[in-house]
């Protein structure tokens, strides 16, 4: 079980990374319960930390992998900072083991979903790429990413500049206005947070809905959705209504 730093606020984060948790604040690791606080550092006591199981705490480095392990609909997602022991495993997915962490504010959904494509921007080489954990980023109007590696996300956010992936693991996602995601691998979420913005997947969804009445386009709801799930059937378009409900995009 790990235990509070005595410099509880003060502790050193040596690397900023992302974590997702129950509602309440905690985690429940190999099924037992532990309570974190904002602002808190904790360590694990001195234990070997590996990146799987016990001894470590665990976060992403890209910000949609945390869905992996706790879903959007039931959870909430915080900065972290990380100190000591480290271990990430290139093969796999952006998580991260270390010895030390930070719990640091909370960062709701859309900011959440905006980290994730500065993230892919930031790794990004080109806007079509093909290799494993190639990722693909455009930023300009109508700049369309496109990715088919596994584990290469696929980024945008420019006016109608689309994200495509079709690697497992690889998500999609857009901010910009009428800019469409789509996945179809394994595990692959789709996210279009923009005006007017679509998303299919495989796997599942994450859009948002604007008042247009108003300029500028005020945001009034977000929701997400796993495939199989309140309607969501996989190789579809959605939008997300101003009632907040999902609807088919013909």
């Amino acid at each position: 079980m790990a235990k509070m730093l005595a410099a509880a606020v003060g502790a050193a984060q040596l690397v900023s990374a992302y974590k997702g948790f129950n509602r309440d604040l905690t985690c429940t690791p190999s099924g037992v319960k532990f309570q974190y606080e904002v602002g808190k550092s904790y360590n694990n006591g001195g234990k070997k930390v590996t990146r799987c199981g016990e001894g470590a705490f665990h976060s992403v480095a890209m910000p949609l992998d945390a869905f992996s392990y706790y879903g959007p609909a039931t959870s909430v997602y915080h900065g972290v900072g990380l100190g000591g022991d480290i271990v990430r495993k290139d093969d796999e997915d952006t998580k991260i083991a270390s010895a030390e962490i930070t719990i640091n504010a909370e960062v709701k959904l859309p900011e959440f979903i905006r980290a994730a494509v500065r993230w892919v921007v930031g790794e990004a080489k080109e806007r079509v790429t093909t290799g494993y954990r190639a990722h693909a980023a455009s930023t300009g109007d109508y700049a369309h990413a496109a990715s088919t590696g596994n584990g290469a996300h696929a980024a945008s956010t420019g006016y109608r500049a689309h994200a495509a992936s079709t690697g497992d693991y690889a998500h999609a996602a857009s901010t910009g206005d009428y800019a469409h995601a789509a996945s179809t691998g394994n595990g692959a979420l789709a996210v279009s947070l923009g005006v007017g913005g679509t998303a299919k997947s495989n796997t599942g969804i994450v859009l948002a809905a604007y008042d247009e009445s108003v300029w500028p386009p005020r945001l009034i709801a977000v929701r997400s959705s796993l495939v199989g799930e309140n309607g969501i059937e996989a190789g579809k378009a959605y939008r997300l209504t101003q009632a907040g409900e999902f609807e088919e995009v013909k």
